[in-house]
């Protein structure tokens, strides 16, 4: 995805998208989409290695889906800077409508889920929300606040301006597909409490991505 950038400013971003850590929902493999539950009791402990490895970050801007399970993720990975974080709805899960909740085998028969495994841009859950408008939602915020972002809007502490955005598996999927052109949805693999590095470098008027290895 590149994307004419109208503002001068730096020259190369870093931006970390971090998966939120696990749900019941997650560990019971329901789909988890708009549904606002928290992570599981144990989540201090499953996300202490992620806040240690980056632990030395100091972030330039947070972003983060306003769903309490990426704002506990929050919490716990980056406790100094969460107040700083800037919720945002664009980045959460698409919604699943009526199929929030179940399992695979539990709709495994249906001929409209059957219809949506095999085309997703094209079929929609029953109540849920389409493709198009998830993708667009997630494009505009890649826009407005990764891609053609003022300066200003960054602390300014790093060299390269180091962006944090903590939200889900979905969502960071699309992103990563849509910044580095040559990857699909499903190349990128993403756990829960899991980070995944990508780095923009500006070449004349458009942004360049790729992904690197993190931490």
């Amino acid at each position: 995805m590149e994307v004419e950038h109208e503002h001068c400013g730096t020259e190369i971003r870093e931006i970390v998208f971090i998966r939120h850590g696990t749900t019941s929902w997650n560990v019971e493999k329901r789909y988890l989409g708009h549904t606002d539950i928290g992570l599981l009791p144990d989540a201090e402990r499953e996300m202490a290695p992620l806040r240690e490895s980056i632990s030395a970050i100091t972030w330039d801007v947070l972003y983060c889906s306003d769903l309490l399970r990426c704002r506990q993720t929050m919490e716990r990975i980056a406790p100094a800077q969460a107040e700083q974080a800037q919720l945002d709805p664009r980045l959460r899960e698409i919604d699943f409508g009526q199929w929030e909740g179940l399992t695979y085998d539990e709709l495994k028969d249906n001929p409209h889920y059957r219809d949506w495994i095999d085309a997703p841009q094209d079929v929609t859950p029953p109540g849920g929300e389409p493709w198009q408008a998830f993708a667009a939602r997630i494009d505009t915020f890649l826009k407005e606040c990764l891609l053609s972002a003022s300066p200003a809007r960054y602390f300014g502490k790093n060299p390269a301006p180091a962006i944090a955005v903590v939200t889900h598996g979905g969502v960071i999927r699309y992103a990563i597909s849509r910044l580095i052109p040559e990857l699909g949805f499903w190349d990128t693999q993403v756990i829960p409490g899991q980070a995944i590095k990508v780095r923009l470098e500006k070449s004349e008027n458009s942004w360049v991505s790729s992904r690197v290895s993190f931490p």
